[in-house]
């Protein structure tokens, strides 16, 4: 299912990963994640991600999770893609064979829009300070972050609507 968060009270300025990460009910610790095209401030290590062409980082989700827990403020995540793995699945030391990109992606803007990367179960996008997409095919996921973020819209079709 496909989520589109738009105008959020739990989370006023996008992307802020520890208010979804919250929605998922510490979720996030069952994937392993590829970040890739981010751009995030105050993080050196996570801004230089989106300054080279496909720049990735892997974490553990309990990597990730740290690493949010102990920023000394709330990291805004501006641009990229966050790419939840099972752990089961293991490419980290193999070359990405897809690419994960929110900057530019305009398949991300049509209905039927599928997680980028074929491997992964969850994928969360981060728009342009704008917006949060998380796209998933882990129904608990969805329904945990549509709970948390009632104003969360379904994305395909908010699509639709935007084509008419």
């Amino acid at each position: 299912m496909n989520t589109l968060l738009k105008e959020a009270l739990r989370m006023p300025s996008h992307t802020d990963l520890q208010a979804v990460f919250h929605a998922f009910g510490g979720r996030q610790k069952e994937f392993n994640w590829l970040l890739t095209d981010i751009v995030a401030y105050s993080v050196p290590i996570l801004s230089s991600l989106g300054e080279t062409s496909q720049s990735s980082l892997w974490l553990t989700g309990t990597e990730l999770t740290q690493l949010l827990t102990e920023a000394e403020r709330s990291i805004q995540f501006i641009w990229g893609v966050l790419s939840g793995f099972r752990p089961e699945v293991d490419i980290k030391n193999q070359p990405i064979s897809v690419y994960p990109f929110a900057d530019g992606n305009p398949a991300l803007w049509q209905p039927g829009v599928q997680i980028q990367h074929p491997l992964a179960e969850v994928e969360i996008v981060c728009w342009d300070s704008g917006y949060t997409l998380l796209l998933s095919r882990d129904q608990d996921l969805t329904a945990r972050f549509r709970a948390y973020f009632p104003e969360a819209v379904d994305l395909d079709e908010y699509n639709r609507s935007q084509q008419s």
